[in-house]
């Protein structure tokens, strides 16, 4: 049984995009892309605006601009699960805090190849995206610590896996998950355990020496480009200097 983990943030631009596959990714394999599930009940905008409607109509004010009224919860899931499943921890969690969620994705095409073996190593997650707000004022939920904490064992216990521990480290995004992953591949073929990776070492050495090239490439080209108003200047002259001479031979020939 594998553990569940759950972090919820305010909605980014372009999270719709990157759910729905919109746009290439370069940490996405398409032939994956159709394991792919998920379901819509409203798009992003129009949850907002609907929001900031109750929110405005139940208080005479503009919602603030640093509210987040949308949210996406990122969360572990394992190679079984679909989006069924990620609506039935949005209704255990709407029955409980009145957190409706108004999209789901589960994504089965994310990962990377192992650097030592070339094995394709997947990152199986998924995305729920929140009306974060009360229904009937528009106001944001607020959750204290014991109730993340719950929710941590909500989703646990609805995708039948084991409650994460709490943990000081942040959820990782696709980016951040690839990255590290590299980082891990990377020790396993220099085969250190402990320490900074040779491989690192090298890079880093590489970027001083690189630091150190680039005045070197700016002189070349001040060279190069001075050595080429030289070669003008040299046909220039050259050219002055025998038109000079055809003049000075048909005077003498005179």
């Amino acid at each position: 049984m594998g553990k569940s983990s759950i972090h919820v943030r305010p909605v980014k631009a372009g999270s719709e995009q990157h759910n729905e596959r919109e746009k290439k990714l370069g940490y996405v394999r398409e032939d994956l892309t159709p394991q792919n599930s998920s379901f819509k009940l409203a798009s992003i905008a129009q949850a907002r605006a609907d929001a900031v409607a109750r929110y405005q109509a139940s208080t005479g004010q503009r919602m603030q601009a640093k509210a987040a009224p949308i949210r996406e919860g990122v969360l572990l899931i394992e190679e079984r699960h679909t989006a069924q499943d990620l609506r039935r921890v949005g209704q255990a969690i709407e029955e409980r805090f009145g957190i409706r969620t108004i999209q789901g994705y589960a994504h089965k095409d994310e990962g990377h190849y192992d650097q030592a073996t070339s094995e394709w190593k997947p990152n199986y997650h998924g995305h729920l995206v929140f009306d974060w707000t009360e229904k009937a004022t528009g106001k944001s939920i607020r959750m204290k610590r014991d109730d993340m904490a719950e929710l941590q064992t909500i989703v646990a216990k609805e995708l039948g896996l084991e409650r994460g521990q709490s943990s000081s480290i942040r959820h990782l995004n696709s980016i951040q998950f690839k990255r590290q992953q590299e980082e891990q591949s990377l020790k396993t073929v220099y085969k250190l355990a402990n320490g900074l990776p040779d491989a690192f070492k090298a890079i880093e050495e590489g970027e001083a020496m690189k630091k150190q090239l680039e005045p070197l490439k700016t002189q070349k080209q001040s060279l190069e480009e001075a050595n080429f108003w030289l070669q003008a200047n040299k046909d220039h002259l050259e050219k002055e200097n025998k038109e000079l001479e055809q003049k000075q031979s048909r005077g003498i020939r005179r």
